[in-house]
């Protein structure tokens, strides 16, 4: 599962970036259970994307998350809808699923360890 955040900063080249990364991550282990041999295309992976302006927040100041450095609704689905692209051109369209983006969604996830990746294409 991918919680992407589109900030304000981002471009379509962070884009590309991001989705390079993300298809070309070793996280996954081999045949004979050594850790991260291979990538999601290397495992016959699939990927469940889903955008979350909510991953720019700020929390620095007072006691309300500031939302400003989250991409605008419409910059933002371009953006989103070029990762989602760009990811199933790398490992087939059927193993990219996404949901309605901007709409209310109920996701469940169940992590096998504990492993949680944060990717920033600026850092």
């Amino acid at each position: 599962m991918l919680l992407v955040g589109i900030s304000t900063d981002d471009t379509i080249e962070d884009v590309a970036k991001g989705s390079n990364k993300v298809t070309s991550l070793k996280l996954f282990e081999d045949e004979s259970g050594v850790p991260w041999k291979k990538n999601i295309k290397d495992a016959n992976g699939e990927i469940l994307s889903v955008s979350q302006f909510t991953l720019c927040a700020r929390t620095k100041k007072g006691t309300k998350p500031d939302f400003h450095l989250a991409q605008r609704g419409h910059l933002a689905q371009e953006l989103y809808e070029s990762f989602l692209k760009s990811l199933r051109d790398s490992i087939g369209v059927e193993k990219v699923q996404d949901g309605q983006f901007g709409a209310m969604m109920s996701c469940s996830l169940t992590n096998e360890g504990p492993v949680t990746i944060l990717l920033d294409t600026k850092e």
